[in-house]
């Protein structure tokens, strides 16, 4: 295993060898992060039509390993023939290239172990960033020698009752407590829904890998040494959702929200008043899913606080049985983002999965409904997040409840997640590049990454690892899209923070939304490089098409990198 201090002589290396060719495009790409030595190890040419590569030492430009490359495909999405270069074999430790005819990659570090525990930190560290209610102060505010401190900002003690949200108790205009939570993405505003899915998925990391995630440091106020970070992460957004909800009768507030977006201004500078809006069936069902959830995660590490969230999550599922259709849609003096669904019975699904296997009572299976369609879960379909735990805790499930079945509606969408990487040119497992699809690239890879936890298929692995190579680099785009890894990654994201800062480097960690060929007005059309779905992304802060962040969007890839550091030590 490398030392800290070779770590810090690589950084360097990368740092000089970047230099002169940050701007250039790249026809041989990699995974800038790296590839654990024990791992598959792919890399891939476009439009070279060559024969052959070269594995170079990045720091003495020496020959160390030669291969053949693959015969080439052409790629629609990206309207280029794809070659792969498959080193596996190669497992030498060190910094390395990979050059074919003249052309050369980003260079990239092969290590046995902890090649991906600086971004593992980093991209659940960004939540910390992501924090309202609380100043941005060093040591924890400090990234590789930047200081992004920042003045506290909404800290949203005094949050008014909006005229929908009225009720007998709690009256319009009247004033509540609301602090603490994550920002939803480039924007100052905090949502239920997002938060669902955000919060399963860092949690379902945790669940699997928790003596992983119990030694990984965040470096967060709260770090403690015997409650893990992670741990302490969520539970400023668990102690933000809890206050959403109505303690009168259990229903759960859409969101907390200005009535307008706020300009692109320091949190600390946004002084609108805040709302909380009137509450939504697929509020309450998301909050009663995570409660439940988050009571036996992290049940053995505070089980006053646990036995706390699985009451608000049982409260909150009585309130939507009374309430089952209550769509919300924004009222007319509210434009912000709606997180609105006209279908709940995915949220229904959900919910009394979570509870099911929290209680273990009966009448929650009877609510389940297997007829549905399970596909890669998003915010408006979270119906597969149920599928995901049950499958998880399918040995402890009550006798009553049909195993096999929860395992076939599993595996099948496993299978038709890998033949989308099966039948891909460009390694890739997706449908079609859309508005965050850097997301669903990464919730694929989560699907793919369970499979390959639950059955041991190479198969699986090697395309959870063609997504994540993907995100890290091996794309069309050349870009690494985590803010501040990689050889190449985005400088100018868009969110308000990030902007408005003065601080040239980006906040650290951050996943942005990716190519996405289906609204490139935002920045004007003849701005973007490339219209072809796969290279449509712009690095500009306008373009929230494609450069924006969400919450949504890092939570699975906190979980796959989870993964990939733990696959590598098997």
């Amino acid at each position: 295993m490398f030392s800290c201090v070779m770590k810090k002589v690589l950084y360097v290396l990368i740092m000089c060898f970047c230099a002169t060719c940050l701007c250039a495009q790249k026809f041989v790409r990699v995974n800038q992060i790296g590839y654990s030595s024990s791992l598959p190890k792919v890399a891939v040419a476009a439009n070279l039509d060559a024969s052959s590569y070269e594995i170079k030492d990045a720091k003495t430009n020496a020959v160390v390993y030669r291969g053949d490359i693959e015969q080439g495909k052409y790629w629609t999405l990206s309207r280029e023939v794809i070659q792969k270069i498959d080193f596996s074999s190669f497992d030498k430790e060190g910094l390395f290239y990979i050059q074919v005819g003249t052309e050369m990659s980003y260079p990239f570090l092969i290590q046995k172990e902890d090649v991906y525990r600086e971004l593992s930190q980093g991209v659940a560290r960004a939540f910390y960033y992501w924090r309202s209610s609380i100043a941005m102060e060093a040591p924890y505010s400090l990234f590789r020698g930047v200081n992004y401190s920042r003045k506290i900002g909404h800290p949203d003690t005094l949050v008014y009752i909006h005229k929908t949200a009225a009720s007998e108790n709690r009256h319009v205009e009247s004033v509540i407590r609301s602090p603490k939570g994550w920002y939803d993405a480039g924007d100052y505003n905090k949502y239920v829904v997002n938060a669902g899915i955000t919060m399963h998925l860092m949690m379902m990391a945790y669940e699997l890998f928790p003596e992983y995630y119990k030694k990984l440091g965040l470096n967060i106020p709260e770090s403690d040494g015997v409650f893990p970070d992670l741990y302490h992460e969520l539970k400023w957004e668990a102690d933000w959702l809890l206050t959403m909800q109505d303690p009168y009768d259990g229903g759960v507030y859409h969101k907390l929200t200005t009535l307008r977006f706020s300009g692109f201004v320091q949190p600390s500078d946004d002084t609108a008043d805040r709302y909380v809006v009137y509450k939504s069936t697929a509020a309450t069902l998301d909050f009663a899913a995570v409660m439940a959830m988050y009571s036996r995660v992290f049940k053995e590490i505070d089980p006053a606080y646990c036995e706390k969230t699985l009451a608000a999550a049982k409260y909150a599922w009585q309130w939507a049985e009374k309430h089952s259709s209550v769509l919300y849609y924004n009222p007319e003096d509210v434009r912000t983002g709606s997180y609105s669904d006209d279908d709940l019975s995915d949220e229904f699904f959900w919910a009394a999965s979570e509870l099911l296997i929290a209680t273990g009572e009966q009448l929650y299976y009877k609510k389940l409904d297997f007829i549905q369609k399970f596909d890669s879960p998003t915010w408006r379909k979270v119906n597969t997040l149920g599928l995901f735990s049950m499958r998880l805790h399918l040995d402890e499930l009550p006798s009553f409840v049909d195993k096999r079945l929860i395992d076939q509606k599993f595996k099948s969408l496993a299978q038709s997640i890998y033949n989308q990487f099966k039948f891909s040119p460009g390694r890739l497992a997706l449908k079609k590049f859309e508005w965050g699809s850097n997301g669903d690239i990464a919730i694929n890879g989560v699907v793919l990454g369970l499979a390959y936890q639950f059955y041991k298929s190479d198969d699986y692995l090697h395309a959870m690892m063609g997504n994540f190579d993907y995100l890290m680099g091996c794309n069309p785009t050349d870009y690494c899209f985590v803010t501040c890894f990689g050889s190449k990654y985005p400088k100018h994201i868009h969110d308000r923070r990030s902007f408005s800062d003065n601080i040239v480097e980006p906040i650290p960690g951050y996943l942005c939304g990716g190519a996405n060929p289906n609204q490139v007005s935002d920045c004007g059309q003849l701005n973007y490089p490339s219209l072809s779905p796969a290279r449509c992304y712009l690095d500009d802060d306008c373009s929230y098409s494609t450069n924006e962040i969400a919450i949504n969007w890092n939570a699975p890839l906190v979980f796959l990198v989870a993964m990939m550091e733990n696959a590598g030590k098997k």
